[in-house]
């Protein structure tokens, strides 16, 4: 019998190892990551299920705005230090939207921005990162049908 974190390990190896596999054939190459990035962003979530899968989706999809608005307004303003003040500004409003529940999840904002930053601003990273949240959340899922399966509850 196994407890319920190792089932959710068990799930998540096995999907991971599939995706890990598929998205070389597909030519991803190092883009790839973005889909671990997403899952680790829904499981480092406070909330899971469909409720995480939605603050997930809002707060990487507007870390990868900020990042993209940096990366435009970087190579426009041609100021001294103009991409450090961007990226000031931006990291800024990051924290600030905190206040907005749909997009209080900051960390997951920070995750969508990195991100998008280390694909070099590529548009792929969009749904990668989409990819990656319902990668999590099947993980999370596949791991509660194991867990019901051969699982014991811990005492």
């Amino acid at each position: 019998m196994f407890t319920y974190i190792t089932c959710l390990g068990l799930s998540t190896t096995i999907l991971c190892a599939i995706w890990s596999n598929i998205a070389p054939l597909i030519g991803l190459g190092a883009l790839s990551w973005a889909g671990f990035s997403g899952c680790t962003s829904y499981f480092a979530c406070p909330d899971k299920g469909w409720k995480g899968v939605k603050s997930c989706f809002f707060c990487l999809m507007s870390g990868v705005a900020y990042a993209m608005i940096t990366i435009y307004l970087g190579k426009v303003l041609t100021f001294p230090g103009a991409g450090i003040f961007v990226a000031l500004v931006t990291v800024h409003l990051m924290c600030i939207q905190s206040k907005i529940s749909i997009f209080s999840y900051i960390p997951g904002t920070f995750f969508g921005s990195f991100s998008t930053f280390a694909a070099g601003g590529d548009p792929l990273i969009i749904p990668l990162l989409i990819f990656g949240i319902i990668l999590g959340l099947g993980c999370d899922k596949f791991g509660g049908v194991i867990f019901k399966a051969i699982g014991k509850k811990e005492e």
